[in-house]
């Protein structure tokens, strides 16, 4: 992960594109609120263009914006949301055999479950996110001159009778019979997740934005007010939080770019 350097009052500002999945959505939400009370935001926000249950969603395809970053200068930033659920599809159902693993941060859980390596854990995880999210942030990089900055996922949410209520599609054949994990299960996958994607960012020189302080509680996971409506993802406020921290970072100064 590149640090942010401190910044140095600039004339122009940067222009900043974002890009992502269904974690943009809260972003692009809150843009909208912004300029329905007559403010703007100083970011252009976009979600992939597809097709999910026969109905289309998203505003860009990737290939158009990659395009579209490929007039960006130096002090521009590329700010990437994609994917980001991994962590969800692994940790959210509760597994049949109970399951749970060391991490470097802490133990396991008492109980019944079975102790899985962590080391296979992480293996399948590096592996499948190298091969998925990896690629989109590599493709990114290579399009553009300019800074490319990734923002990680919110963390889990630790209210599972939410979950239980109000979940999406994908969880809807297993979790009303089988339940709902538990949180610390849940944070320890997003937790794994966190450390993989931050060496990948590395490995590719981007830079890495944690989810907003102020949206996660001292455990960390993310706060009810900013629950959207749904087993994973934040709300426009989560999404507004997003932008102020890119504003605070980027926007009315320029910052150094890091070294490499």
């Amino acid at each position: 992960m590149l640090d942010v350097a401190e910044k140095r009052p600039s004339e122009a500002q940067p222009r900043i594109l974002l890009f992502g999945d269904s974690h943009a959505h809260a972003v692009q939400r809150a843009i909208s609120k912004r300029e329905g009370k007559g403010h703007s935001a100083p970011i252009s926000a976009h979600s992939l263009l597809k097709d999910k249950n026969g109905v289309r969603i998203g505003s860009t395809t990737f290939e158009r914006f990659l395009k579209l970053v490929g007039d960006l200068g130096p002090d521009d930033i590329v700010v990437s949301m994609v994917g980001g659920n991994q962590h969800a599809v692994y940790s959210t159902i509760q597994h049949p055999q109970p399951f749970d693993f060391f991490t470097p941060a802490g133990p396991v859980s008492e109980g019944s479950a079975e102790i899985v390596p962590y080391r296979a854990i992480e293996d399948v995880f590096e592996y499948g996110l190298r091969r998925g999210d990896g690629c989109t942030l590599e493709a990114l990089r290579s399009a553009t001159l300019a800074r490319v900055v990734h923002v990680l996922p919110p963390p889990p949410k630790q209210d599972n009778e939410h979950i239980a209520r109000h979940h999406e599609t994908v969880f809807r054949k297993d979790l009303p019979e089988r339940g709902v994990s538990s949180p610390e299960l849940r944070l320890k996958f997003w937790n794994l997740q966190t450390r993989i994607l931050k060496r990948l960012c590395k490995e590719f020189q981007i830079e890495v934005l944690m989810p907003p302080k102020r949206a996660v509680n001292e455990e960390g996971f993310l706060r009810p007010e900013f629950y959207a409506n749904d087993a994973t993802h934040g709300n426009w406020r989560y999404g507004e939080r997003v932008i102020r921290e890119l504003e605070r970072r980027y926007v009315g100064t320029s910052a150094e770019r890091p070294r490499k």
